[in-house]
């Protein structure tokens, strides 16, 4: 078995390289990074295989449940509150500015249940990136699930996934493949009914799971993406010769050419009437985690450069919408270019990142890890079991 304190640098920048490539999706609303909803499903698979590098050894040796879902709060809970509390203010600014419907109630009730991971199911809208003034319609997203942080959604099926993990680890190689064409089989499902639902002319849409409307499918969406990180781990450990893995590897030679495939993969213009994003999900993102996992950074300044994409991932993931509708709402103008406001939100998102991450969110943690957990937090250099979504 490969010692747990292995590193994984690789997937530490893939994780990063993608949560960049979300942040450009949605300031830029769409404009670059069009399939960049697509680093979801990889952020679900390099969940299953972190965690399962994490604490497979430790939950089998006796580790309880309670003790591992525990640490996983702590791991995660702090970036989401700073995230929602920033958020907060800004959606109800938008109230005011007629580029959203939610009631103050409604906002109250909706972070209240976002603070213990939990989705809020309502009927309400909000025009995410426009500018006041706009035609706010046309950016009109209804239902959120998490409305005051939306790309936070992913951190509710993230917690039903790290609780499965309790019984998933426990599963044979067979069980694990049943999990896995079961819930991709029912995400191609969900995909279809969705596309005939809303747009009438698409053969599959899998962004399911962000708002109330298509809940069901981010169930299937994270099971599937989940358990393959979790078979994935299991099949490197195990020492499998993967002889199309090893190619892939002489072709990629490096971290920096596997962070070049994800963001070819995001750039991508065009769905092919949904069946890109199946082949990107259902092929290519695994080889991704599975290349990078056999990855060996060559230099100290690649090695640096994964660790430090890694560390800001998950803070770029949660903090770039907040910034970016207040951002858009202070400098952006009515149906004008996205450009400027876009280069502001990214300079402050990550400015802001490295700050709250360094000053607020990793002392938070290493409190709460010294107080509940009896161990000190883990140092944001090399893999750790926090991830971007």
């Amino acid at each position: 078995m490969a010692p747990r304190s292995s590193r994984y640098d690789a997937l530490d920048g893939l994780r990063g390289v993608a949560a960049i490539a979300v942040m450009l999706l949605h300031i830029t609303q769409g404009a670059i990074f069009k399939n960049a909803y697509v680093a979801v499903d990889l952020f679900f698979m390099l969940s299953g295989f972190v965690i399962a590098h994490s604490y497979r050894a430790r939950l089998l040796g006796g580790m309880t449940a309670y003790e591992y879902v525990k640490r996983r709060i702590i791991r995660l809970y702090p970036m989401l509150v700073i995230s929602l509390l920033l958020g907060l203010p800004v959606l109800i600014e938008a109230g005011t500015l007629g580029i959203s419907n939610y009631p103050m109630r409604s906002i109250i009730s909706g972070t209240i249940s976002n603070l213990f991971f939990t989705p809020y199911i309502a009927h309400y809208g909000i025009a995410n990136m426009a500018s006041p003034g706009a035609n706010a319609t046309a950016y009109l997203t209804i239902g959120e699930i998490f409305p005051t942080n939306p790309p936070a959604w992913s951190l509710f099926f993230e917690m039903v996934a790290s609780i499965a993990f309790v019984f998933i680890i426990r599963l044979g190689r067979p069980a694990m493949l049943k999990i896995i064409f079961a819930s991709g089989l029912m995400l191609l499902i969900s995909g279809i009914l969705t596309s005939f639902e809303i747009h009438g002319h698409s053969i599959v849409d899998l962004e399911d799971g962000s708002v109330g409307r298509g809940i069901d499918g981010g169930f299937y969406r994270v099971m599937f993406g989940f358990t393959i990180g979790v078979l994935l781990y299991k099949t490197k450990i195990s020492g499998v010769d993967l002889r199309m893995i090893d190619g892939l590897k002489q072709v990629l030679r490096n971290s920096y050419g596997l962070y070049a495939v994800a963001l070819l993969l995001f750039m991508f213009p065009m769905s092919l009437r949904g069946m890109y994003p199946v082949f990107a999900i259902f092929c290519v993102a695994p080889c991704l985690v599975m290349v990078g996992a056999n990855l060996t950074c060559a230099g100290v300044f690649e090695a640096k450069i994964a660790r430090f994409l890694g560390w800001l991932s998950y803070p770029i993931y949660l903090l770039h919408f907040p910034i970016g509708r207040a951002v858009f709402m202070l400098v952006g103008t009515p149906n004008g270019s996205v450009i400027v406001p876009a280069l502001v939100t990214c300079a402050i998102t990550l400015v802001s990142a490295i700050i709250v991450t360094r000053y607020v969110e990793e002392p938070v943690r290493a409190f709460l890890s010294k107080r509940f957990a009896g161990q000190p937090a883990l140092t944001p250099s090399g893999l750790t079991d926090r991830n971007a979504g």
